[in-house]
């Protein structure tokens, strides 16, 4: 059962504290990992179809100072659908409207396979979910800020099975949880003043006093909370948008 991360805030921030936790799910979803981080339109992306705590990368991306973002998203794969293979491990990534967009997918879907002006690279429906969104956001002119017609078209395919979902253009991070709140996808909030956090999947504590500055602010998303912290979950069947740290659509 596949699992996401995702990061929004209003400065870089580092991502060792989240996916130190988070790469622990990889032991549970053992066919691939992937980090997407945003510069600007611009996405770079670390993936590899093996198992996320066996992964050298991994560890040394959890390690790495300089691994920054104001947005990040991340999965950790059990396959349902296509082979254990790079080109089938998320995120995606296709340019669109002169940006790359990063797309990752929990749940599985049984759409039926037309001609869309995106084509999918693998093997899976996930892939596939992100071709047929973009090509829908081409065809009915939908803007990146039409919150509310691109949660009308998540809803959409959703009626084609469970979809729980995080994508980016390196503005917005979009995320929209299954309408029958499969697998879950919840959100916490860190902000000013910050407390001492503890790892749930790791003997792991830091002060976020100490490593973050007080102006900085923003949310981390994620299928099952991965800190002590107070985690929200999101209503089924909606979207919530975040940008710079605040969410600008949803609940």
């Amino acid at each position: 059962m596949c699992e996401l991360l995702g990061l929004n805030f209003n400065q870089p921030v580092r991502l060792s504290l989240s996916f130190r936790g988070f790469r622990h799910r990889g032991e549970l979803n053992p066919h691939g990992w992937g980090i997407a981080r945003f510069d600007g339109g611009a996405c770079q992306v670390f993936k590899e179809p093996i198992k996320a705590p066996q992964s050298k990368l991994a560890t040394f991306l959890r390690d790495y100072e300089s691994f920054m973002s104001k947005t990040f998203i991340g999965h950790v794969r059990y396959a349902t659908r296509g082979n254990h293979t790079l080109q089938n491990t998320h995120p995606f990534v296709r340019t669109f409207r002169s940006r790359e967009i990063a797309f990752a997918h929990n749940g599985t879907l049984i759409m039926e396979r037309t001609a869309l002006k995106f084509r999918p690279v693998g093997e899976t429906d996930s892939e596939y979910l992100l071709c047929a969104l973009l090509t829908r956001l081409s065809e009915e002119r939908i803007g990146f800020a039409d919150f509310q017609n691109i949660e009308t078209v998540l809803r959409e395919f959703n009626q084609y099975g469970t979809m729980n979902l995080l994508f980016s253009e390196g503005e917005h991070l979009y995320c929209y949880r299954d309408r029958d709140g499969y697998n879950g996808l919840c959100t916490t909030e860190r902000a000013a003043p910050f407390d001492r956090v503890s790892l749930l999947d790791e003997d792991w504590k830091v002060d976020l006093a100490e490593e973050k500055h007080p102006d900085q602010r923003g949310f981390v998303i994620a299928t099952r909370p991965l800190t002590g912290e107070k985690w929200d979950d999101l209503p089924p069947g909606s979207l919530l948008v975040f940008k710079d740290g605040q969410c600008v659509y949803g609940a």
